[in-house]
């Protein structure tokens, strides 16, 4: 039997695509190496979801009930029907409870297409936020896989 660890990705409507990547990515994970080691990763995300708001509760229950939370933000926070702060302040909050199963949270920030960094990055320094950006679709690729193996390690001994 697998050790079951939900895993939730946040993302701005410009980034869906990376969004369905990283459930991709997921499922290859846990077949290469999670699953070897007894740990299956569940994919969570507000896939389809213009107005998360009247299901904003749900939202946080599910934050609290994930082992680790990717947020992949756009310029900014996101619009009032899809706003990434609250929930990535929640992840911060269950992370730093030993009583909920976050473990770990990350950013992942998309620069802009000329490469210039994006306009969230200000405001993730001002916040004092960590993040690690990507540029291709390579980049994040690797970022995520980075991510998932250090997540791993970490699963495996807990």
């Amino acid at each position: 039997m697998y050790r079951m660890h939900r895993v939730f990705c946040a993302n701005d409507w410009e980034l869906e695509e990376e969004r369905i990547e990283f459930d991709r990515m997921l499922s290859g994970f846990n077949e290469q190496q999670a699953m070897p080691a007894g740990l299956l990763y569940v994919p969570v995300s507000l896939a389809q979801m213009r107005d998360k708001r009247p299901y904003q509760h749900t939202v946080d229950e599910n934050i609290r009930a994930c082992r680790h939370y990717v947020l992949l933000p756009g310029e900014d926070w996101g619009p009032r029907e899809r706003a990434l702060e609250r929930d990535y302040r929640l992840a911060l909050k269950c992370a730093a409870d030993p009583a909920l199963p976050m473990q770990g949270v990350a950013i992942l920030l998309r620069a802009l297409p000329d490469s210039r960094p994006s306009p969230m990055a200000a405001t993730l320094d001002a916040a004092g936020f960590p993040y690690c950006v990507f540029t291709t679709m390579e980049d994040y690729r690797t970022g995520i896989t980075e991510l998932l193996q250090q997540w791993l390690t970490v699963d495996i001994e807990a």
